[in-house]
């Protein structure tokens, strides 16, 4: 299996075509994408050609942003944007807010980041794609009217974990792959006991393309991937990986302030 930055992608604004751009990238490198390759596309760049960028003096804080920012030591707006992105905040563990956002995903802050989004002092924040498979869909769909190639693609998310420090890559949009390897039928381990382990095999592809990409100044939102182990399908969901949280009848720094 092989990692290869896609150089060439430029800064996005809302409305381009990722799927062209990744095409018209490729032909530039000299790189032939064929059947079977897997496009790991950042999630930074994909919510840019939405316009999922928001500045921040468009957004007012309720009391309850206000009160759960002072709590966490965070930014009051950036704060709404969390709770207006989640289903329910699920837990407080010091700064990080662990929420249920509004596509299932348990991560924090509702998956709202300001790393890359713009002048930080002018304040911007990126939001997740409003349905990250329907993105991948479309730049998938794009690649295959252009090339006539059928790729796998993902959108993946640098996640933080309530119960670890620091970001992990991780899927948030996939298509054209199965978000769940099952255990291959008589399969056994080194000692003939039978396998039944499942593999999560679309955050294993995003976790080792995050490795690449860099989550600072690096700009290399895409990478392919060949060779890599995995069923293709037309009916991928990323809800297929997640297990369902319940939304608590109270949330948990509504809970806090009682």
């Amino acid at each position: 299996m092989t990692l290869r930055t896609l150089p060439g992608i430029p800064q996005i604004k809302p409305g381009d075509d990722l799927g062209q751009l990744i095409v018209d990238a490729a032909a530039h490198d000299g790189l032939q994408l064929t059947d079977g390759d897997v496009v790991i596309v950042a999630q930074k760049i994909v919510s840019k050609a939405e316009g999922r960028v928001v500045p921040l003096d468009t957004v007012t804080p309720s009391e309850r942003a206000r009160h759960l920012a002072e709590r966490t030591d965070r930014e009051p707006r950036l704060v709404q944007l969390y709770l207006d992105e989640s289903q329910a905040v699920l837990e407080i563990i010091g700064r990080h807010v662990v929420t249920l956002d509004n596509r299932g995903i348990v991560d924090t802050a509702g998956g709202v980041d300001s790393g890359n989004a713009g002048v930080f002092a002018e304040g911007w924040a990126c939001l997740l794609p409003v349905d990250p498979d329907a993105s991948a869909r479309r730049i998938r769909e794009r690649i295959a009217t252009v090339l006539d190639v059928t790729v796998a693609v993902i959108v993946s998310d640098s996640l933080g974990s309530p119960y670890r420090e620091g970001s992990h890559g991780a899927a948030i949009g996939i298509a054209g792959i199965t978000a769940v390897e099952k255990a291959r039928p008589g399969a056994v381990d080194l000692y003939g006991n039978p396998v039944w382990g499942d593999v999560n095999r679309v955050d294993e592809l995003a976790g080792a393309a995050t490795a690449l990409m860099g989550q600072a100044h690096e700009s290399r939102p895409v990478i392919i991937i060949r060779g890599a182990p995995y069923t293709p399908t037309e009916d991928a969901h990323l809800s297929d990986l997640l297990v369902e949280v319940p939304v608590p009848d109270v949330e948990a720094d509504v809970a806090d302030a009682v």
